[in-house]
């Protein structure tokens, strides 16, 4: 509901106008018919735009938005001829089968969930990543390393092809 002035009232603190803002930008996200990825991991924004700490990176921005190395988005935009994950030959390489469960990284991924004392999903990450600077450090360093290791096989795989 509007923070409205009342006649003889205070008007409206910074603290209520920017809760406004936030619910009104909360509904909108909610019935928003895209960014179905991003808002299965961040379905509540208010905590995400709060917090103190946790810088978004690149790797982190494609890990929230499925747009990097997988397989789907790859295909999608005709640099792959399938959706196929790499490394396990699941049909759909996407950003939860390359994070959540893939087995290349099962091990990586059980000693982050050690670190966190939390069982890594994507309705859990999020909130993992806010709950300290070490959980958000622990998840950064995973999102980066299982990127980067894919984004340079992926260079590998193409100049492999452009010297056939």
């Amino acid at each position: 509901m509007r923070a409205q002035q009342k006649a003889g009232s205070a008007p409206p603190s910074k603290k209520e106008l920017r809760q406004e803002s936030l619910n009104k930008w909360q509904n909108e996200w909610e019935k928003s018919g895209t960014g179905e990825w991003t808002k299965r991991l961040i379905p509540d924004l208010r905590p995400w735009v709060s917090r103190s700490f946790g810088l978004v990176n690149f790797h982190i921005t494609q890990f929230l938005t499925g747009h990097g190395c997988f397989g789907k988005y790859l295909w999608r935009f005709k640099k792959l001829d399938s959706p196929v994950c790499h490394d396990c030959q699941a049909p759909m390489d996407d950003p939860e089968h390359a994070f959540f469960i893939c087995d290349r990284w099962w091990r990586r991924r059980r000693a982050l969930e050690v670190a966190t004392d939390i069982e890594f999903t994507p309705e859990t990450v999020v909130n993992t990543m806010l709950e300290s600077r070490a959980n958000w450090d622990a998840v950064c360093g995973f999102v980066v390393e299982v990127l980067k290791t894919r984004e340079e096989e992926e260079r590998q795989r193409q100049r492999h092809i452009q010297q056939i």
